[in-house]
């Protein structure tokens, strides 16, 4: 049994069981099917626009308290969703800024003992000589 099935046979069984009830229950029931209807129409013909980070509707209750109590707590949440992406994005840059310090440092220290080493000038050319100089160096 499909949905649209489903909702037939309680319409149908809602239907029958509506000749029991007292006038006054159907009366308000009635008022209520038409409020309904008149709140719906009302809605859906008014644009809603939903922001995409949404956490929660706004309702009266334990949703509203994830919002914040109100509009003026807007640029807080704002605020909160731009703070994650300035931490990260300064993150990686200072880990990229670090990373080339180490690169540089590295290279000045082979520098400093090309210059100040005695060596034969074919040492330089072998591709042994980095490693060599590395290990004496620490690095």
């Amino acid at each position: 049994m499909n949905q649209v099935e489903f909702g037939y046979r309680v319409r149908q069984a809602l239907n029958e069981g509506t000749d029991r009830l007292p006038y006054r229950v159907t009366a308000r029931l009635e008022q209520a099917r038409r409020t309904a209807l008149a709140r719906r129409k009302a809605t859906s013909e008014k644009a809603q626009w939903v922001p995409a980070l949404r956490l929660a509707p706004e309702r009266r209750g334990g949703a509203a308290a994830l919002n914040g109590p109100g509009p003026g707590w807007l640029w807080l949440r704002r605020v909160a969703l731009v703070v994650p992406v300035v931490v990260l994005s300064f993150g990686f840059v200072s880990i990229y800024r670090w990373h080339e310090d180490q690169l540089i440092a590295e290279h000045a220290n082979i520098d400093l003992a090309v210059l100040l080493d005695d060596t034969p000038i074919d040492t330089y050319a072998d591709k042994g000589f980095g490693v060599l100089i590395r290990d004496e160096q620490g690095i």
